[in-house]
């Protein structure tokens, strides 16, 4: 593929088309590619499999898929205002709707995406991440599993392949990086929202995880970006 799209002079705007016009015969490939931040340590990222093949995705995932790449072939080979932004979130629309069907089929038992599937588990994750600031413990996670903490904290290990504080810990500290790289917030703001109730205490979180307390990794990371 990379030999054939060099060899046609394409260039990457609007589509590509190749072979011998009126024959009625009709290969048409979508591409696309969704890029994530290198320093990012995020579980539901690194439980993503290297591909998701969906097979007989029409009886599958329903009409959803062949429908919603037609509506991207025809926007992409538009030169039309807009063209680029629909297809856009016509893609984003895919990628949900691929994991979707992934979690659905083979993907329902793999680690870290089993918990949003396994309906306790769920629960669980749903309340903690409507509010990560919460000073969320096994007791009350296990009460929104509706489980009892013994049985919680077994089924959140299995699922997830990690004890249900060090899945917490490990969002805490991506919520607070973010805010850390795209906000000005206060560090005890950024404390606050994800969940510590002191800058110390969020500072000996954070730099066991990324080596730096908070307003150094801040100021070395947004130098190397500008």
């Amino acid at each position: 593929m990379d030999q054939f799209v060099e060899k046609s002079g394409f260039t990457g705007s609007g589509t590509l088309v190749y072979g011998e016009s009126g024959t009625n015969q009709e290969t048409q490939l979508v591409c696309g590619h969704f890029a994530f931040d290198q320093n990012t340590n995020h579980p539901l990222i690194d439980a993503l499999p290297p591909y998701i093949h969906i097979q007989n995705y029409g009886e599958s995932a329903g009409n959803w898929m062949e429908n919603t790449l037609k509506i991207i072939g025809v926007e992409a080979g538009k030169d039309a205002p807009g063209s680029g932004l629909i297809a856009l979130k016509m893609s984003e629309i895919i990628f949900a709707q691929a994991l979707r069907t992934y979690l659905s089929t083979e993907g329902i038992n793999r680690p870290v995406l089993a918990g949003f599937t396994e309906p306790r588990i769920s629960r669980a994750l749903q309340a903690f991440h409507k509010n990560p600031g919460f000073g969320w413990t096994l007791e009350s996670l296990a009460s929104a599993a509706g489980l009892s903490r013994t049985a919680f904290v077994s089924i959140f290990n299995k699922c997830m392949s990690m004890p249900p504080m060090t899945y917490i810990t490990q969002w805490r500290m991506q919520i607070a990086r973010q805010m850390l790289l795209e906000t000005k917030a206060p560090i005890i703001d950024i404390a606050e929202n994800s969940g510590y109730q002191s800058e110390a205490a969020l500072t000996r979180v954070f730099k066991r995880y990324f080596d730096l307390p908070p307003a150094t990794y801040r100021r070395e990371h947004r130098l190397s970006d500008e």
